[in-house]
């Protein structure tokens, strides 16, 4: 056990702080130290949608000694908690979009005992977000808004806080929040729970310069209900295709619907968005430290046999910017059925140069990042110069010879570091910890070798949220976000 100070510590890091200026004292808070606060407020279903149904509630309570929201899964209903926020005060995305939550799932609802054998590894937690009031009534709930975040609850991590943070995927035209549904074990079916999670903080906040990326997709339309099953697909038809689905821009995070060219499938041209899991596996399906649930949809770039180019066109970038900073995950494809079946095409374009580019309206073609194809989720990353004059830019994936994945796009003009990244890099056992009164984080399994801010820099003793990176007598490493 190792006792860290964070004073002593920042006398020898950085001066960064995670949040610019009081940031941080300026979240939007839902639930805060087991409470919900001023100005929100439970919106009850009324006594017709009851006749039938039992919504699932939100009880304030204490769990081991400290205030929490006990989270009471009452029924298989889907009548999801639904949180009304201040209609003079609601969620403004463009300042507060990154939302943090801490909750504890209890050990009886570990491994696939709460989802059943057939479609493990799914979200555990569900938090829709409704625009309007209107959209917290029926037939809306979690999956159905115009934006959801998605947890996986991190199976395995039981009876423990847990803090996860994860960013707000929303159109562009969606520029407030008045509540949000929360749903948990939407799948369950073992009968009734007796035991449930609990909630002690929720809430949203900025990056530490508060410069949101002026582009972000994720690819996972809440609003069609798609991307729980393994195999559940949504087609972006060519305009000139037979039964042409009406897929316009809003239905997509980023704003802009992608566009695909032709090449000699007749009528069956479109783009592909769809989970790409192993069935029945839990937790980290690919050894990449990204779980599936993070994942959820993907956009698949065909291979170059099938199509031409996928562009995502008329990207907008911000007056004044020099640089394009991106980053996106990818990985090759595999077919359910040939998950174990090595393809010829793989070993071709394991070292070449992934053809991931942008062209700005000014004529220049780069890059995005100097890459090569991995067959698990991995995190890439670009820093472009903008040229003179360019004001919009077109990201452009190129097929290869084997099919991959895109997702979690984003372009921002700052720089950005993901604490996804120390996650993933450090996952090899579960970190037991606390905060003692003085703000100390105190490990029981291992000592502290570097701790974080949420922006990758060493953290200092004004930042609330840290990373720690532990390592064990076993010489084995782990990291967990703390809230102090």
């Amino acid at each position: 056990m190792k006792r860290i100070n964070l004073l002593c510590i920042a006398i020898f890091v950085s001066a960064m702080n995670l949040f610019a200026g009081d940031a941080f004292d300026n979240a939007y808070w839902v639930i805060k130290d087991g409470k919900l606060v001023n100005n929100v407020s439970i919106k009850h279903y009324d006594n017709e949608d009851e006749t039938s149904n039992i919504p699932d509630e939100l009880i304030e309570t204490t769990k081991d000694g400290v205030n929490a929201i006990e989270f009471k899964k009452k029924t298989q209903s889907f009548l999801d908690p639904r949180i009304l926020f201040d209609t003079a005060n609601p969620l403004n995305l463009n300042t507060h979009y990154i939302m943090v939550m801490e909750y504890m799932i209890p050990s009886e609802h570990a491994g696939i005992k709460i989802l059943g054998e057939k479609d493990g590894n799914k979200p555990i937690f569900i938090i829709g977000f409704a625009p309007t009031e209107k959209e917290l009534e029926s037939p809306y709930n979690a999956p159905h808004c115009p934006a959801a975040v998605y947890i996986d609850a991190k199976w395995g991590v039981t009876d423990q806080w847990v803090s996860t943070y994860k960013y707000v995927f929303a159109n562009p035209s969606i520029q407030s929040i008045q509540g949000i549904y929360l749903t948990y074990a939407r799948e369950y079916n073992i009968g009734d729970l007796d035991k449930f999670p609990y909630i002690r903080n929720l809430y949203f906040i900025s990056t530490s310069d508060n410069v949101k990326p002026f582009y972000a997709e994720n690819f996972t339309f809440a609003n069609y209900s798609i991307g729980e099953f393994y195999g559940e697909s949504y087609y972006i038809h060519h305009p000139n295709a037979k039964q042409n689905k009406k897929i316009t821009d809003d239905v997509f995070h980023g704003g802009i619907k992608p566009v695909i060219t032709e090449k000699d499938i007749e009528n069956e041209v479109y783009l592909h968005t769809f989970r790409n899991f192993i069935p029945n596996e839990l937790g980290d399906c690919d050894g990449s430290g990204y779980m599936d649930d993070e994942i959820l949809q993907a956009l698949l770039i065909e291979s170059a046999d099938v199509r031409d180019s996928v562009v995502i066109p008329g990207i907008k970038i911000p007056a004044g910017a020099s640089k394009i900073y991106s980053e996106m995950l990818t990985k090759k494809y595999y077919k359910y059925e040939d998950i174990n079946v090595e393809d010829p095409a793989y070993p071709s374009v394991a070292n070449a140069d992934m053809p991931i580019k942008f062209r700005f309206n000014t004529g220049e073609i780069v890059d995005v990042a100097k890459d090569t194809m991995k067959m698990i989720w991995t995190k890439y990353k670009g820093e472009v110069d903008v040229p003179t004059g360019a004001t919009t830019v077109d990201l452009i994936f190129t097929p290869m010879a084997c099919a991959y994945l895109v997702d979690e796009i984003f372009l921002s003009a700052s720089p950005t570091v993901s604490v996804k990244d120390i996650i993933a890099e450090n996952n090899d056992f579960e970190i037991v910890s606390y905060v003692d009164g003085n703000g100390n984080i105190i490990v029981l399994n291992g000592e502290i070798e570097a701790m974080y801010n949420m922006n990758g820099k060493p953290a200092t003793i004004n930042d609330k949220i840290v990373v720690i990176v532990v390592k064990n007598e076993e010489g084995k490493k782990a990291s967990k976000i703390i809230v102090r």
